[in-house]
């Protein structure tokens, strides 16, 4: 119980910091001094994380401590959201007047996502809202993002180390490398192809789908917010592009309400088990 508290106390302190980050992101200009395009992207992912994220992860802390299966998941949804995009802030964003409080947040984060996975109780919870997923439409999402993401960045890695010739979004960055190659291969896509298979299989690794779900959604509007602002700066961008990722992400978000719409009284009363000393 302690392990849980400090975890969603170092949870609220990143949440904050994200909320004045984003914001300031938003709306100061000229805060960002990388290349209009890294620009572009980096407000597009403050959009999601101010309008998105920050309510995903106050709603989840508030309802974990009301003993919500549903806000423990919501809250570790929201951190693997916060670790990732503020470790591209941190390694791939030009030092500007917020760097420290990036850092802050990606280390606040990083560490409650530690603690947290550390407690059964997150997999007990995880495996509860489960039940009211529908697992095979959410698993086969969840595996053929990874998969197709997957392949995606391995043909651009590919194509780099036999041409040498960087992918036009990494010149228009102004990066010679791109993070997320390293986050989505090695971490991201294959805890979506585990939560996936295992929502087939009816596993263990199945508690991590309703998160994944979640992270997938918020994700996919980060990406879109950066479309938006590089439409609205006249930039070139996919529209086919853009439409496949907004369905992606909507229907990532609808199939992680499913257990929502299935108990008409709220996943508020999904509640995870007692700890066994608890119990007694």
């Amino acid at each position: 119980m302690a392990t849980r508290t400090i975890a969603n106390g170092l949870a609220a302190v990143a949440t904050v910091l994200a909320t004045v980050a984003a914001g300031a992101g938003l709306l100061v200009p000229g805060l960002y001094r990388d290349a209009p395009y890294w620009v572009q992207q980096a407000r597009g992912t403050d959009l999601a994380t101010l309008l998105l994220a920050v309510p995903v992860l106050a709603f989840g802390l508030w309802a974990a401590r009301r003993g919500s299966a549903a806000g423990q998941l919501a809250v570790f949804a929201g951190l693997l959201y916060v670790v990732y995009n503020y470790a591209i802030f941190v390694f791939s964003v030009v030092m500007n007047p917020l760097t420290a409080v990036h850092i802050a947040i990606a280390g606040l984060a990083l560490w409650s996502l530690v603690l947290t996975t550390r407690s059964p109780a997150l997999t007990e919870a995880g495996a509860a809202v489960a039940e009211g997923l529908n697992r095979r439409a959410s698993g086969i999402l969840l595996i053929a993002m990874a998969g197709l993401f997957g392949l995606l960045w391995i043909g651009q890695i590919a194509s780099v180390a036999a041409t040498g010739t960087l992918a036009p979004d990494l010149v228009r960055a102004g990066l010679s490398t791109n993070p997320v190659y390293a986050l989505d291969l090695a971490f991201f896509l294959p805890l979506c192809a585990l939560a996936g298979t295992g929502l087939l299989r009816r596993n263990v690794a199945g508690a991590f789908g309703q998160p994944m779900l979640i992270w997938v959604a918020l994700m996919g509007a980060g990406i879109v917010g950066g479309f938006l602002f590089s439409a609205a700066a006249g930039e070139e961008f996919s529209v086919v592009v853009a439409v496949v990722i907004s369905g992606l992400s909507i229907v990532s978000a609808a199939l992680a309400a499913v257990p929502f719409v299935r108990h008409p009284s709220g996943p508020l009363t999904v509640r995870a088990p007692l700890p066994a000393h608890q119990g007694r």
